[in-house]
Formats: structure tokens, sequence, C-alpha cells
């Protein structure tokens, strides 16, 4: 009976005890829970100051948070405190600097203290035993290592060293343009039409950038190089035809002409006009064939020339007596104007009377020589007016703001101090010049060293303790000597010390989910972020407004028109899901799997430029290679033939070849589209790569009775398509917000948002599901992770000390 008092005895202690272990795991789990929906509340909370006693926006740690050049100012402060020795902010800070320049014992890392943790660390089994009871549901394996040596490094000091510290200047840039970029800032008109210059800071003046208007409408857009004075107009755009048929009908094209181009340091000036190449100009009819008008085709500009030496007669001045034809009557002109003649003594082809009366009757004529051109002028015999406007502006450029500050990064030196300066401070990086935001910036001195001589008291002496660990020395070097003397300051002693025999225990076949400590376990599972594909979204909508803005009309999220036909044995308004896999990062290799800019109509290549642009600009680039027309050219490699460049840089050119690339994709719409137009065929996989959304149909052909429609035999349907489906999203939803509609089914409206109009969209109110599709199976797979991460943590927390 006694027995098994004693036996009842221990089990209910036992079974008390393990209920005591338990209760207060079980007790802090229940807390938690608790307050975690109180604290998620206190966190959502639109102010701090109700949750967190004493807190406020404006501490006074606010004024020197980010400030390098802190020790200057404690300096500065200390020098003043002279003169308020009773401030109670000059007493601390003095105090505190009485304290740093009083000598103390160094903590050596290999003091035994130091020494004992760090074995610990190492192998906690040290100290704790066999850690098996701690792998709750795992397999466990203690290990035993054998004793062994290992390397040390420890340092010993001769109790004076020389030491250095610096006094650095940096220069902060503000630039400042003197415009705003982007906008249309420099303006010229005549009637109708003006001409307008483009603000675009310190581009070059080969390339400013100019457009046209008519009515306040842009019509051109074209870059000009200013830096070569023009003696006559060179045409740089084509307008169209103009809105008169030339003869017989044939309309003529216009275009913008620039002439007398000229830029200085901070001006420039050019004259724009717009004209066609001739106009023909038949005013009489002649006699050789009845019926047909004897045209002429009349320039619109006429170049003016130097005079002739005073033995010469311009061209110009000589009235022609040749005719044109046998039958024809004579034709009143003159010799060619652009060169010079002197009398001939015999019959030459170049007939004619001196109308200035200065070589008399004179009638035969040879060359002499071209004249110099001087200018040029409006040719008044042009019969259409030729609107003329000259702008001249001051180049915009960026203006640039230099502040300078000192980094103090030498201590102050109170009396009696541990330190005493060993010398002058002594320049060692200047004069020169650095490059800051993007403007070189010269000064004499960047960085100044001063060097100070201190005294530490005894000798230091860290490998006393290996010594008297029973460590053997085995090899000694010099790390630091004595600029002036020469003598060693600091040495380096490798010793071979004894490791005894350790135990580790290791763990494995842990659960995936569960974090256990004994008996205390805890659900390492987590939930999804719901928020993080639509934060990636609001991402990428940043990314490409800022790559593909357009900055002629500034525009962001603009898409093309496209159209197709559905006929009635053929329907070519259909979806290839072959289009998905045309991204920019499967066609080159890389970039964004988002955005597909090939699949853009070979008229509108912006997309392609600015998309491969900002991949080769960003960070991570590098090799060289040549698809579909890209070609990247790696230390000096000729790029190909009539390839466009799109990026230049010190050992890196990358060029584009719009037809190589045109034909790779045409061979693939070629074998798809059957019966159906090119275009149509690669409307097809922009459909299945859902970058289109749809405006309207028509009906494009129908049999007509008596000149009325009876039966429709094609519709065209009208689409606006664009180079990824988050633009087309943010097009359909933020058109809604913006009251920006879609045109009509036969002229669509494609365009993009103007900056102001994106600044209204309200992206919150956005349903992007859609695009969350796309991201989601990129993502990376959270259980993976999770696995991953439980076969680890038995390495990384316990046993073994390390992660592997």
């Amino acid at each position: 009976m006694r027995t098994l008092a004693v036996h009842l005895t221990l089990c209910f202690f036992f079974w008390t005890q393990t209920l005591a272990l338990a209760a207060p795991h079980d007790e802090g789990v229940a807390a938690g829970t608790a307050a975690n929906p109180v604290v998620s509340s206190m966190v959502n909370q639109a102010s701090a100051t109700t949750v967190v006693p004493g807190y406020t926006d404006t501490p006074i740690e606010r004024a020197y948070a980010g400030q390098p050049n802190l020790a200057a100012q404690a300096h500065a402060r200390l020098i003043n405190c002279a003169l308020t020795p009773t401030d109670p902010v000059c007493q601390a800070q003095q105090g505190a600097m009485a304290s740093a320049n009083t000598a103390r014992p160094t903590l050596s890392a290999f003091d035994p203290g130091v020494a004992a943790a760090k074995e610990i660390a190492r192998n906690p089994s040290l100290a704790l035993g066999s850690l098996a009871s701690y792998y709750s549901g795992c397999t466990t394996t203690d290990v035993t290592t054998p004793a062994s040596t290992q390397p040390r490094l420890c340092n010993r000091y001769t109790g004076i060293g020389n030491f250095t510290c610096a006094r650095s200047l940096t220069v902060a840039v503000d630039r400042t343009p003197t415009c705003t970029p982007g906008e249309w800032f420099a303006h010229a008109g005549a009637g109708a039409a003006g001409f307008e210059a483009q603000c675009l800071p310190d581009r070059p003046d080969t390339a400013q950038h100019f457009r046209v208007t008519q009515s306040g409408n842009p019509v051109a857009f074209f870059d000009a190089d200013l830096s070569t004075p023009r003696l006559f107009p060179q045409p740089v755009a084509d307008l169209g035809h103009a809105a008169s048929a030339g003869w017989l009908g044939v309309p003529v094209q216009d275009r913008v002409w620039i002439a007398d181009t000229t830029c200085n340091a901070t001006t420039c000036t050019v004259t724009a006009l717009i004209a066609p190449d001739h106009d023909p100009t038949c005013p009489v009819t002649a006699g050789g064939d009845a019926g047909l008008p004897a045209c002429t085709q009349v320039e619109p500009f006429k170049k003016t020339y130097a005079p002739c030496p005073a033995s010469q007669q311009s061209g110009g001045k000589i009235q022609s007596l040749a005719s044109s034809c046998p039958d024809c009557n004579a034709v009143s002109q003159t010799l060619d104007d652009a060169l010079c003649y002197t009398p001939a003594a015999s019959a030459t082809p170049h007939v004619g009377l001196d109308v200035t009366g200065t070589f008399g009757a004179t009638l035969y004529w040879q060359q002499a020589g071209a004249r110099t051109v001087t200018g040029w002028k409006i040719n008044p015999a042009f019969p259409r007016a030729i609107p003329k406007m000259t702008l001249s502006y001051t180049k915009p450029a960026t203006q640039f703001a230099e502040t300078e500050r000192w980094d103090e990064q030498c201590p102050a030196l109170a009396t009696g101090s541990r330190c005493t300066p060993a010398g002058a401070e002594v320049c060692i990086d200047g004069p020169a010049t650095k490059k800051i935001d993007g403007k070189d910036v010269t000064r004499a001195c960047w960085q100044y060293q001063r060097s100070f001589t201190c005294a530490g008291g005894a000798p230091l002496d860290e490998c006393a303790p290996l010594a008297a660990a029973g460590c053997t020395p085995a090899a000694s070097t010099c790390t630091r000597k004595n600029a002036v003397t020469g003598a060693c300051e600091v040495f380096q002693d490798t010793y071979q010390c004894p490791v005894p025999v350790q135990t580790a225990t290791t763990a494995s076949n842990c659960p995936g989910n569960v974090f256990c400590l004994g008996a205390s376990c805890f659900n390492t599972s987590t939930t999804n972020d719901a928020d993080f594909a639509r934060t990636m979204s609001y991402m990428e909508a940043a990314r490409e407004a800022g790559v593909y803005l357009d900055t002629d009309r500034m525009q962001v999220f603009k898409g093309e028109a496209n159209q197709c036909r559905d006929r009635l044995l053929k329907n070519c308004c259909y979806a290839d899901a072959k289009g998905a896999g045309m991204t920019n990062q499967s066609m080159f290799g890389a970039g964004s799997k988002l955005v597909y800019d090939v699949l853009m109509n070979a008229d509108n290549r912006e997309f392609l430029y600015q998309g491969f642009n900002a991949l080769v600009s960003g960070a991570g680039f590098s090799g060289s290679f040549s698809t579909y027309g890209v070609t990247v050219a790696v230390n000096g490699t000729a790029l190909p033939a009539g390839s466009v460049t799109l990026y230049a840089g010190e050992n890196m050119a990358v060029a584009f070849d719009p037809w190589s690339l045109a034909v790779a994709v045409v061979i693939y719409v070629v074998i798809s589209m059957m019966s159906c137009s090119e275009e149509e065929g690669k409307l097809a996989m922009k459909e299945g790569a859902r970058l289109c959304h749809a405006v309207g149909s028509w009906c494009s052909s129908c049999i007509k009775v008596l000149g009325k429609c009876v039966s429709c035999t094609e519709h065209t349907t009208a689409k606006c398509c664009f180079n990824s489906v988050l633009s087309r999203l943010v097009n359909e939803q933020g058109r809604l917000q913006v009251g920006k509609g879609w045109g009509g089914a036969q002229t669509p409206d494609c365009s993009g948002f103007t900056i102001a109009q994106l600044q209204s969209l309200d992206f919150a109110a956005m349903d992007l599901t859609e695009f969350y599709a796309s991201i989601v199976p990129s993502l990376p797979n959270v259980g993976t992770i999770q696995s991953s991460n439980a076969a680890r943590m038995s390495s990384c927390y316990y046993g073994q000390g390390r992660c592997q």
C-alpha cells in the first residue's frame, strides 16, 4: 500500500508539473490571438498620437536626421559652450566629451568571456548538452566531432598610435531648367499656320525639336539641325496634298521648309515656310498642238547671287532669243541666272541681248563660271501665297546652382585629451574636376587629411588570453607602422588553439508548417497577401507611363487604330492565341513579359524604340546578340547597315533594323492569315494577347439594287489596340472617369491621356483583376519557399549554428 501511494503521488506530481508548464504557453497563444485585432486596429489609426504616449510629428532630433557633418556642428557648439557653461545642453555635451577622452581598458575579442560566448554560439550543445528534446516531430542525431586544432588571429598594440581623419567637401548641384520641359514655349505664326519650338533642355543644336500647326492643331513634328547655316530652304517634313490640285488635276505635295538657321551659345534662329516643291502654271496655249497648254514648273524659292566680275554679265540680264520649237514663237526669257557670261567672238548656242546695254549689241555669249550663292528669296512668280515664320528663341538649358558642405570627420580635442595633432592638415584629393549630376565641378581641394598621435596607456596584448589557454604561436606580421619612425605599432599574430571533443545535434524530417520548442509548437503557415498583385499593377502602370510617354503630344497609354473584315466565306475578325507569346521578353530574351511592342504596326515604331531603349538603359543588361532585327554590339563591333541606333554607350551600342523585324513577324502572319490581310493577321495575334478594345462595326460592302444596299456582304470592325493588357484596362476604365469617348466606328479615337487627365485618374477605383491574372503565374511559389525554409530551420537555429 505504501509503494502504491508513492507511485500515485509521483504520477500526480509529474502530471501537475506538465500542466503547469503547458499552461503559460497556451495562455500566451490565447493572449496573442486576442490582442491581434486590437493591435491591427491601432496600426490602421489615422494618427499615432492617440496610441503612442508622447508622440509628436516634430521631434527635436528631426533637425539632425540625415546630416553627415554633425561632427562639425558639435565642435562649433562646444566652442559656443565656453560662453554658457551652465547651459544644460552644454553640460551634457561637455560631459560626453570628457567621458570619451577618458582612457579605459579595452575589451578584446579574445577576452575569456567573449571567447566562451563565441564557443557556445558555434556549438550550443557545449552548454546545453543534447538538444534532441527540442526537436519535437523531427528525427534527431547526435554527431561527435573529435578533438582538433584551429587557427586564431589576435593583435598586439604598442600603446601609441598615429591615426588619421578627414575633412571632406561635398558639392550639391541643383538643376533648374530655363523652361518647362516638354512645353512648346516659342511661337511664330503666319495666318492660320504656326511654328513652335519644344522645351528640351540641353538638347544639341543638331537636334532641336519643332512642330507646325494649322489653326492650332499639330500637323507635323520634326528635328532640325541648326548648327550649320542654310543659305537655301530645305524640306524637313511632309504635310500631305495641297488643297488645290496641280496641272491636269494631279495633286501637289505641301512640305515644311526651313532656312536661315543659326545658333550661338544662347540663342537660335530659324525660318519655316510651307510650300510644295513646285506649282505647274499653264498661262498660254501652244500653237503646235491645239488644246495642250504650255505649262512650266514654277519653284517656290529662288537663289540670290553675288554680282559677276566687271568683264562679265549675269545670265539673268541677258534676254535669250532662242525658240523652244521650230514652229513656235520666240519665248521671252533670259539665260541661266546662276552663271556669268562673257561676249563671244563667234557663234555659240547662247544667244541673247544685254538688257542693261553694258556690252552693246553683243549676240553670242560663252559661260564664264557659276555665281556665288548669297541667299534666297520667295519667287515672285509663284502663284500661291507662302507662309513665312521666323522663330528666334533662347535655347532651353539647365541652370546649375552649387552648394558646398564640408563634412568634418575629425574629433574635437579638449584640453588634456589623449590625442594631439601630428601636423598641419594635408590635401589628399585635389585640385580636381568631378562630374556631379551631369555638371563638371572644379575645386582646389576636395578632401583634407589630418594626423593625430594618441596615447592609449599600457600596451594592449590580445594574444595573452590565447597563450594562457594553451594555444601555440605560429606566425606574426606587422599590419601598421609609424609613418615617421618606421616602428611597428600593430602586430597580428597567428595561434594554433586546441578544440575539444564536441557533440552537435542535427535534425531532419521536421514538419513543414510547424515550429516546436520542446512541447510548445507554433503554426508557421501564413495567409497570401491579397494586395501584392494590385500593388504590382500600380507599379507597372507607373513604369509604362514613364517609358511610353509621347513627348510630342504629352500623352500616355495611347493605342493605335486597327480594323478587320467579316466576309461571307471568311471571318478575319478572330483571335490567335499565339500572339500572347510575342512579349518583349520572349522576342528579345529580356524585358517586360507584360508588354507586346513587337505587335504594333510598322508605321508606329515608337513603342518598340521606347520599350527596347528602356531595356538596354536599365541595370543588369550584358552580352551581345542579334535577333528579330535587334543587334547589340559590344566593344566597337560594327552595326548593320540601315539600322537605327537605339542606345550608344562607352562599350556597347544597340541598333534596330525594322525590316528584319517585319520579315520575322510577317513570316508567321502570312502562314496564318489565309485570305486575310497582313494587318488583320497581326490584329488576330493582338486579340489573342487581349490587347484590343472593339469600338464598333459598319457595313463596308453590300449588294446594291437601283443604288440601294439590299444585302451586306462585308462588315468591318474598328478596334483600338494597345501594347499591354494594363494599358487597355486603364483606357477602358479611365476614359469613363474623365469623360473621354472612343470615337465612331469609322473614326476611332485611340489617343492616350494627357498629363492632367492621368493625374486625375483614380486607379483605386479600377478593376484590374484581368491584369492580376497575368502577374500571379509569375509569382514565386509560397509553398515551395515555406518547405525550403522549414528544411533549413533546424540548421539555422539549432546545433550547427549557421544556415546551410
